[in-house]
């Protein structure tokens, strides 16, 4: 630990990463700060953002809030230092807390700012996933016109990165397609979805409430896990 204080850092925060991804979320925290005492920003930044999403997982939002604070505090103090796909992962990360809590102006400012950034490091998943969270606040809102200019973007950057993520972009476009009155096209559309999700087919959810059921499911939010390692 006192030979390379960054590589032992660097293990305990995939050790977290692992913890959190078993639900053995008490461990996972112990790992993350541990990890936190070195003087490698872009490293504290990681574990600053998978620490605060630990606690979001776990339903503790104002914890994770602070935590995506002290992150952005230090990237204040160290302007010098490359950190603009890390503060895109904290935007995001922040979006999503906010949405939670039903503070969705902030939560598609918080997308926006998501989206600058990672475009500024030509992030293409990060790009994507920003875009589908700020489709999916207008779909919602019925502002549908401005929902398809950000869902195309979407799609553009996500349809290369995997069925996974293609599968959130056709949620959000059958979904815009039934809201502006095309009930067959965004039947048959989620129809596709409903193969690759059955619990989506069973009745259990309103068209309205499979959006958020998907997008703020635990799995889909650990995709990105591998740019905070």
């Amino acid at each position: 630990r006192q030979k390379d204080p960054v590589r032992w850092a660097t293990l305990a925060n995939m050790k977290g990463i692992i913890l959190r991804n078993k639900g053995q979320f008490k461990e996972a925290e112990s790992a993350f700060i541990s990890a936190l005492n070195i003087e490698d920003v872009p490293l504290k930044c990681k574990i600053l953002i998978n620490f605060a999403k630990t606690n979001f997982f776990k339903g503790n939002g104002i914890k994770a809030l602070e935590l995506i604070d002290r992150m952005f505090d230090l990237a204040k103090i160290n302007k010098k230092v490359p950190l603009n796909l890390l503060l895109g992962y904290g935007h995001l990360l922040r979006g999503h807390i906010l949405y939670r809590n039903k503070d969705e102006k902030q939560a598609l400012n918080e997308f926006k700012k998501a989206e600058f950034f990672f475009e500024g490091t030509a992030d293409i998943r990060g790009v994507g996933l920003s875009c589908l969270e700020i489709a999916r606040i207008h779909i919602k809102n019925k502002n549908l016109t401005i929902a398809w200019n950000f869902l195309r973007k979407a799609e553009n950057f996500l349809s290369r990165l995997g069925d996974e993520e293609q599968l959130g972009v056709a949620i959000c476009k059958g979904i815009a397609l039934y809201y502006a009155g095309k009930e067959q096209e965004a039947m048959d559309m989620l129809r596709e979805v409903y193969k690759g999700r059955e619990e989506f087919g069973k009745g259990l959810y309103l068209i309205d409430e499979i959006l958020d059921v998907y997008l703020d499911t635990r799995d889909r939010m650990s995709q990105y896990q591998h740019a905070l390692m």
